[in-house]
C-alpha cells in the first residue's frame, strides 16, 4: 500500500512540475510579445524568411527552366554564390552591427541634434540599420535577376548569375543584427525563449514557398500561362512574392527601430 501511495505521490508532482513548465514557458513567451519593438521584430523576420525560403525552394526550378543549356554551370555557380556571397553578407552583418553600436554609444552626445541617424537610432536599435537597407537593395537585385532571361540581352545567363550574387551580399546580412537587437530586448533571462520563437517564425515562413506553387500550379493547370512561358510564369511569381516580402520586411524593421523597446529586466526593476 505504501508503495503505490509513493508512487501516486511521485507521479502527481512530475506532473506538477510538467505544468509549471509548460505554464513557465507560456509565461515567458507572452512577457517576450508584450515588447512592441519585439513583436515588430518578430513580424520583419518572418517576412524575411518568408523572401528567403521562396528563392531556397523555387530559385533552382525557375532557373533551370529559364536557362536549361545552363543547368549544369548553374549548380556550380550558385553553390560558389550561396557559400561565398551569403558567408561573407553574414559574418560583415555581425561585424558592421557591433562597430554601428560602439560608433552610436561614442558619438552620442557630440551629434545627437546633427545626425539624421543618432536621431532615429539607439545604441540598442542602430544595428536594425543593416537589415533596413539590405533589404531595401535586395529588391532590386532579386527582380533584374529574375527577368534577365526574357530579354534578348547577350550574355543573360552571366548577368543573371551577378544579379543573384548581388542580392546574396546585400540580402544576408540581417540576421546577427536582428539577433542581437532581440538578444538585447529581451534581457538575458529570456534569451533561450526568445531564440526559439525567432526560429519559429522562420518554421512558418515555410509557408510562402508553398502557397506560391500553389498559385503557380493553379496558373499553368488552368490554362492562364497560355501566352506565356512556364519560366515567366514563375519569373513573375517569384520576383513580385520575394520582392513583396523584402519590402514588407524593411518596413517593419524600421517600425521596429520607433517602436518601445524597453527591456524586461527594466520593467521588472521598474515595478
Amino acid at each position: 500500500g505504501s508503495k503505490a501511495e509513493d508512487d501516486n505521490v511521485q507521479s502527481l508532482s512530475l506532473d506538477v512540475e510538467e505544468e509549471k513548465e509548460e505554464s513557465g514557458l507560456v509565461q515567458n513567451s507572452l512577457q517576450i510579445l508584450s515588447i512592441p519593438r519585439v513583436r515588430f521584430l518578430f513580424l520583419a523576420s518572418f517576412l524575411r524568411f518568408c523572401s528567403g525560403l521562396m528563392i531556397g525552394v523555387w530559385a533552382a526550378p525557375y532557373y533551370k527552366q529559364a536557362f536549361p543549356d545552363s543547368a549544369t554551370e548553374y549548380a556550380v555557380v550558385n553553390a560558389l554564390i550561396v557559400g561565398a556571397m551569403g558567408l561573407t553578407s553574414g559574418i560583415l552583418g555581425g561585424y558592421l552591427a557591433d562597430r554601428l553600436s560602439t560608433w552610436i554609444k561614442e558619438t552620442k552626445e557630440e551629434q545627437k541634434n546633427t545626425s539624421i541617424i543618432h536621431k532615429y537610432f539607439d545604441e540598442q536599435s542602430i544595428p536594425l540599420l543593416l537589415p533596413i537597407i539590405g533589404s531595401t537593395l535586395a529588391i532590386p537585385a532579386w527582380y533584374l535577376t529574375t527577368h534577365t532571361a526574357g530579354t534578348t540581352t547577350t550574355n543573360a545567363f552571366e548577368i543573371a548569375m551577378f544579379w543573384l550574387a548581388v542580392e546574396y551580399l546585400v540580402a544576408e546580412c540581417w540576421f546577427g543584427p536582428t539577433i542581437a537587437v532581440l538578444q538585447s530586448t529581451v534581457g538575458a533571462s529570456k534569451t533561450g525563449t526568445a531564440q526559439g520563437l525567432f526560429v519559429l517564425t522562420g518554421a512558418v515562413g515555410n509557408l510562402a514557398p508553398t502557397l506560391l506553387g500553389w498559385i503557380y500550379g493553379n496558373q499553368i493547370d488552368g490554362g492562364s500561362a497560355s501566352s506565356s512561358s512556364s519560366s515567366e510564369v514563375l519569373a513573375n511569381l517569384l520576383g513580385w512574392g520575394v520582392c513583396a516580402g523584402y519590402l514588407l520586411s524593411a518596413i517593419f524593421f524600421a517600425v521596429s527601430v520607433r517602436a518601445d523597446g524597453g527591456t524586461l529586466e527594466e520593467s521588472s526593476k521598474t515595478n
